[in-house]
């Protein structure tokens, strides 16, 4: 049976891989997974940090409730380290046949950052990857 997993970090959302991913599921009628990776617990957190990564922990809740209401299969889960790490153990733990990844919006360095993160995550699974781009000026 096929599943996907849209893997969202605590620092910043991933509304349109969630989106994509929960269309995704509806059509194909396929379990999709959510995994919300957040810094270890040694990694001590500013208060605007704790206060992104809560408002992001409560806008998943609402999607993941409104996807339910919905007939969507959705699974959550709960990780914390490095996103890379988290997201091929997921995969190759899990049977994932399908990631759903979003590279956010940013500056060159940043955007580098996550496509040489995304390289690594594609290296080392045997699933399919879908990119995601955010829209611009939502």
């Amino acid at each position: 049976m096929e599943s996907i997993l849209v893997a969202i970090d605590g620092k910043h959302g991933s509304w349109g891989a969630l989106s994509r991913a929960c269309a995704l599921a509806q059509r194909m009628d396929v379990k999709l997974n959510v995994l919300l990776i957040v810094p270890s617990a040694r990694h001590v957190l500013s208060h605007a940090e704790q206060q992104m990564e809560e408002d992001v922990r409560k806008r998943l809740g609402l999607h993941i409730e409104a996807a339910k209401s919905e007939g969507i299969r959705i699974n959550y889960f709960l990780a914390e380290g490095s996103y890379d790490e988290e997201v091929i153990a997921f995969i190759n733990n899990n049977k994932i046949t399908l990631l759903v990844h979003e590279l956010p919006e940013g500056d060159a360095r940043t955007t580098e950052k996550e496509y040489a993160t995304l390289r690594t995550i594609r290296h080392r699974v045997s699933c399919r990857v879908e990119v995601v781009a955010p829209k611009k000026g939502i």
